[in-house]
């Protein structure tokens, strides 16, 4: 499952905005996704935080952080850590210097071959992708196609068969469909 530009004055500082999601399977929710938008200082932070259990046919405990860090509208920074049942899946660093993209890991620097990045997958949660027709996804470490399905109804497609559908009412993300071939789940907003 896959799992972020706002342009802000020097000495500007907006609330942070947060949303909470529970993920649900079969009707029963297995965990939560917590993203975060922090807007100050010339920046903007996005955040997303998982924790998921769930079990089919073995029990799976999947715990992840993502952050994302843009400066002018380009990614500058983006970092993601994954675990599955203990098990590092995923440590890695992209970083936006001299003009280009390296991923950076605790063993290798690699160069990206990557044009400046303006929009990722995270930004989804908060931003509806009207005219978008590719996000960065930072777990996969390349660029996934948007496709409007409908009137605010957009498919992001990754490796494998994975995808992803976001829902919008009014500009706001109120459901995204997280579809694999294991599994799917349900991403709905949580009552505060």
């Amino acid at each position: 499952m896959l799992f972020v530009v706002t342009v802000s004055h020097a000495n500007d500082k907006k609330p942070i905005k947060k949303i909470s999601y529970n993920v649900v399977r079969n009707h029963t929710v297995i965990g939560t996704i917590n993203v975060s938008c922090d807007v100050g200082n010339g920046s903007t932070i996005y955040s997303l935080e998982s924790d998921i259990n769930v079990k089919f046919i073995l029990h799976f405990s999947i715990k992840g952080e993502e952050t994302s860090i843009y400066k002018n509208g380009i990614l500058i920074h983006s970092s993601v850590f994954r675990k599955v049942n203990n098990k590092v899946k995923a440590d890695h660093d992209v970083v936006y210097k001299n003009q280009n993209y390296h991923l950076e890991n605790s063993e290798t620097t690699k160069k990206l071959s990557l044009k400046a990045i303006q929009d990722n997958l995270v930004m989804l949660y908060f931003k509806e992708p009207k005219t978008i027709k590719s996000v960065y996804c930072d777990y996969i470490k390349r660029m996934a196609k948007v496709e409007a399905l409908a009137e605010g109804v957009y498919k992001v497609d990754f490796l494998d068969g994975k995808y992803n559908i976001f829902y919008y009412e009014n500009g706001k993300c109120v459901k995204v469909e997280a579809n694999s071939s294991m599994f799917s789940v349900t991403l709905i907003p949580a009552k505060s």
